[in-house]
């Protein structure tokens, strides 16, 4: 990154047209007011701090906040994948509709005013998690967060990450406690009432990656991560990093 290159009071009036997911610092006191600020908790996702060289995968970027964290931390190339057409989400039916007049139709927007903010180079590319494949190129560092749970085929998504990994995957999602599973991988299907299909325990999460072909995985410690809003997501986040040997 090489600092903001949009005027302090215009990119204010600009951050200022949009209802944003993450919470970025844009520099020269501009910070967005997102749904979620990942920031205290930036340290529990299991990523190295120092990535230098390495060439990196942010998996359902949205506004953008791991792809530029990783950046920050050094990565020589960040690619950035996400789906602009919010039709084609892989929500619940029920909730789709809902979906398409928040968020999701102007992330792209809200992407490239950060980017040009920040002076960054992550490049996005426009693919669904279930489209990732090897005309991407090899990634050391592949990171996924909080999208595993809006999927109908979260074992698909993880095979595909898989696919174009050649160090190790990080997985950041919502999880759930199971009490009478003790460590075994356990899942709540949802599809209905939620903007989620399955919620996983950390066993769970682990196991997806342990089965799309990742030769070890650490689980990290859960921690809370609720909305900033005091919506009604979920804040129990669970982490895993899995390592192709």
């Amino acid at each position: 990154m090489t600092g903001a290159i949009v005027g302090g009071s215009r990119l204010a009036d600009e951050v200022a047209r949009y209802g944003w997911y993450h919470t970025l610092d844009l520099g020269g006191g501009v910070v967005t007011r997102g749904m979620f600020d990942h920031r205290p908790a930036v340290g529990r996702y299991l990523i190295p701090s120092d990535l230098t060289g390495m060439r990196c995968l942010d998996v359902g970027t949205m506004d953008g906040f791991w792809a530029f964290e990783m950046e920050r931390r050094g990565a020589a190339e960040v690619v950035a994948l996400d789906i602009d057409d919010a039709e084609a989400l892989d929500w619940p039916a029920a909730q789709r509709a809902k979906v398409v007049k928040t968020l999701d139709e102007t992330k792209g927007e809200r992407f490239a005013l950060a980017t040009k903010a920040l002076g960054s180079s992550v490049r996005r590319e426009l693919r669904s998690v279930y489209d990732i494949d090897t005309d991407l190129g090899q990634f050391d560092l592949v990171f996924c967060g909080d999208l595993f749970v809006h999927l109908k085929d979260p074992a698909t998504a993880a095979e595909r990450m898989r696919a174009v990994c050649r160090g190790s995957a990080v997985v950041a999602n919502p999880v759930k406690r199971f009490w009478f599973a003790g460590r075994k991988p356990m899942a709540e299907l949802d599809g209905i009432d939620e903007f989620q299909w399955w919620v996983t325990n950390s066993a769970g999460l682990q196991r997806l990656l342990l089965a799309a072909g990742f030769a070890r995985v650490e689980v990290g410690r859960e921690f809370e991560l609720p909305a900033t809003s005091g919506g009604p997501w979920k804040g129990r986040r669970g982490v895993v990093r899995g390592w192709v040997t």
